[in-house]
């Protein structure tokens, strides 16, 4: 994580490669007007000097916080993980207490039933007082069950007529239409002959094959463009690529350069801490760091949780 590669497309590639060929055109020029006999250099070399070290420590500062902020987004992605999972846990607990709960009606219900059953046995069997009445509630339960299931079977033998109806309507229909397509007269089939025209009369009249043949050639000729439309693109592609192999060439040297003069900076900032001086880090890096460490924290403490 701390040493996050930043990827570059052609864009970037094409858009960097041009910065530093301008800074390299300026770095040409200035030394052909030293050449040609400009003044005295060395105040607007010192300013230049001043100024590129002010510009490597921005870009060393970009980089180090792009380096913080990938770094900020692998936290975050983890802490986003371990709040789903501890989410579906929480969900899954409640899916379990639901299904203990439904159990648990479900088992009081069946012991419900199963007591009043009890019950209207016993009060049959014993000769309770109430035996009678049981006896009648039972027997209307029973003739009620044959009465739903007499309409029941009276409604199945009804649809099952229905649909034999309509089944014997269906073939007698299909039947018929046999009947009236076989009486049709037969159609004689009139031979064609296809090297000859339609006999119209036109100029750009041709026949079947001479057609068949004009389409074939028309195929012919796209498949043609096709293919050389094709080997067009694919030299367009290898030219960019080899254009953005060279800029890449070039970017890798100039960033050699940075790197060098990175290193010879990080040894002058070296010397004046050792002499008691003290650089100012950017307030985005301070920021990035606070929020990695509360983030880590809470990463941490989500972690024990799970």
């Amino acid at each position: 994580i701390d040493n996050i590669p930043i990827k570059l497309n052609a864009a970037a590639i094409l858009r960097e490669g041009a910065l530093y060929q301008r800074k390299m055109e300026q770095e040409l020029k200035r030394i052909e007007n030293l050449l040609q006999g400009a003044g005295d250099p060395s105040e607007f070399l010192e300013w230049q000097k001043q100024m590129r070290g002010k510009d490597l420590e921005e870009q060393l500062a970009e980089i180090e916080c792009r380096r913080l902020q990938g770094k900020l987004s692998h936290e975050e992605a983890v802490l986003a993980h371990q709040n789903v999972i501890q989410e579906n846990k929480k969900k899954a607990d409640l899916m379990r207490e639901e299904k203990a709960e439904l159990m648990n009606e479900y088992a009081e219900k069946r012991l419900q039933e199963q007591k009043e059953m009890r019950e209207l046995v016993e009060q049959v069997v014993e000769g309770h007082k109430n035996a009678k009445q049981a006896k009648i509630k039972l027997q209307k339960y029973k003739h009620q069950i044959v009465q739903e299931v007499c309409e029941e079977n009276r409604e199945l033998l009804r649809q099952a007529l229905e649909e034999e109806e309509e089944k014997l309507r269906k073939r007698y229909e299909l039947i018929q239409q046999i009947r009236a397509i076989e009486s049709l007269p037969s159609i004689r089939h009139k031979f064609v002959d296809l090297t000859e025209t339609g006999g119209h009369g036109l100029i750009c009249e041709m026949s079947i094959v001479e057609l068949r043949e004009r389409l074939t050639l028309l195929r012919e000729a796209q498949k043609a463009a096709e293919e050389e439309k094709r080997d067009q693109i694919i030299h367009e592609k290898q030219a960019k690529e080899q254009l953005l192999l060279d800029k890449l060439d070039q970017i890798s040297l100039f960033r050699a350069e940075l790197g060098r003069a990175a290193a010879l900076k990080q040894e002058e900032k070296k010397r004046k801490s050792q002499s008691g001086e003290r650089p100012m880090k950017d307030e985005r890096i301070l920021s990035l760091q606070k929020k990695i460490v509360e983030k880590t924290m809470e990463r941490k403490k989500q972690a024990g949780l799970l």
